[in-house]
């Protein structure tokens, strides 16, 4: 952690209200270990206590609500990972060979033809995305084609020689099998 993210504006409140437990703890618990003590008998000690309270509270709602936030992160992705296994397990042959080329080219970004029934498919299924630097809902087409990325959710879910057989084909194998729109020395 650094001096940066202690400042950062959403973590701004607890860091305040730990900074707040901690100070108050040692004002009013920490014996000879203070030069200042407070009594929560006094006016000002009263409200000082009362401001301690509400901090020390709110720091307890605060890391709860990170634990809570953190365990729904981890059962999403879990569930994310299923149901992106379930969508490889229902891809047809064409649609695999276009996923294969992420990983034969070893590159995150490619270009395919946007208007083909098997990337307009993939689109669908949330497995490949149109990748543009004007934001995102615009895109530039070169002729008839376009950049795509592969969902980088999906790729983490992947590995390409026991979903592919990478390992297992040759060259030619692996030349029949690409796409018929990638063939004839488009690829490296």
């Amino acid at each position: 952690m650094s001096i940066k993210d202690i400042f950062e504006i959403k973590k701004l409140p607890s860091v305040f209200f730990l900074v707040i437990a901690v100070v108050g703890a040692f004002v009013f618990y920490g014996g000879n270990y203070v030069l200042i003590k407070a009594d929560p008998k006094t006016t000002v000690g009263f409200y000082a206590y009362i401001i301690w309270l509400l901090g020390c509270g709110l720091l307890v709602t605060n890391i709860i609500k990170f634990i809570v936030t953190e365990i729904r992160k981890i059962i999403l992705t879990i569930k994310f990972k299923k149901e992106y296994r379930e969508t490889l397990k229902n891809l047809d042959e064409h649609e695999v060979s276009v996923i294969r080329e992420f990983f034969l080219q070893n590159r995150h970004a490619l270009e395919f033809p946007y208007d083909h029934p098997v990337i307009t498919g993939l689109i669908s299924k949330s497995v490949i995305f149109i990748t543009s630097s004007l934001g995102p809902n615009n895109f530039i087409v070169s002729g008839g084609k376009t950049t795509f990325t592969m969902n980088k959710y999906m790729r983490s879910v992947i590995n390409p020689n026991e979903y592919f057989g990478l390992n297992k084909l040759n060259k030619q194998q692996i030349e029949k099998s690409r796409p018929h729109f990638l063939k004839n020395g488009v690829w490296d």
